[in-house]
């Protein structure tokens, strides 16, 4: 994308003004949509669910994410119960996916970690999702190419940072602005910078 000029759009494609002081509910609104919209894409036209039902996907994810880890922490990280992850553990570990490990903190307990085997399969299904994301994106002319990357080289930060405070108690000026129902508008420059 280097040397190229993304072109205007009409202020009904996108909101310039930031000046505006936003609501929690303006933010929630639009970046909930936006969400809604990628995991709608993600789940019905990217993903191969043929192989591996999204319980397991999320489980896989994350234990390849945040490395060996127990079962009981699991569970409650993915919001289902205990015997619930169990069950779904033991059908991993038959099929060569998921391996449990000592734990060296605890010689009674053990961790859930990922196999060889898992961690093709889950490079295979990302590999899949972004072949079927490119021939989607050839669908779309290439001044909507370049404004959704765009969009995403200003989102992923943020996105990430979410991510990791998903199920976190908020903290300190970011409780503050939930609290009064607003998000703090400033100059660029005095933005933090995520990520």
């Amino acid at each position: 994308m280097k040397g190229y000029r993304l072109p205007l759009h009409s202020a009904r494609d996108i909101c310039t003004n930031v000046e505006k002081r936003l609501t929690n509910a303006d933010v929630s609104e639009d970046v909930g949509e936006l969400l809604d919209q990628a995991l709608d894409l993600t789940a019905r036209f990217l993903t191969d669910r043929a192989d591996l039902g999204a319980s397991a996907a999320f489980a896989m994810n994350r234990v390849c994410r945040e490395g060996p880890i127990r079962l009981t922490t699991l569970a409650a990280k993915e919001g289902v119960s205990q015997p619930s992850m169990t069950q779904l553990i033991q059908r991993l570990e038959r099929q060569g996916l998921v391996t449990r490990l000592a734990d060296p903190d605890d010689g009674r307990a053990a961790l859930i970690g990922i196999t060889e085997r898992g961690q093709t399969l889950l490079d295979d299904r990302k590999r899949l999702r972004r072949e079927r994301l490119a021939t989607l994106l050839a669908t779309l002319t290439s001044d909507e190419q370049c404004a959704l990357w765009l969009s995403a080289q200003v989102a992923n930060p943020a996105l990430r940072r979410l991510a990791e405070n998903a199920g976190c108690p908020a903290e300190g000026s970011a409780a503050h602005a939930a609290e009064a129902g607003t998000v703090e508008s400033r100059p660029v420059d005095q933005r933090k910078v995520f990520g």
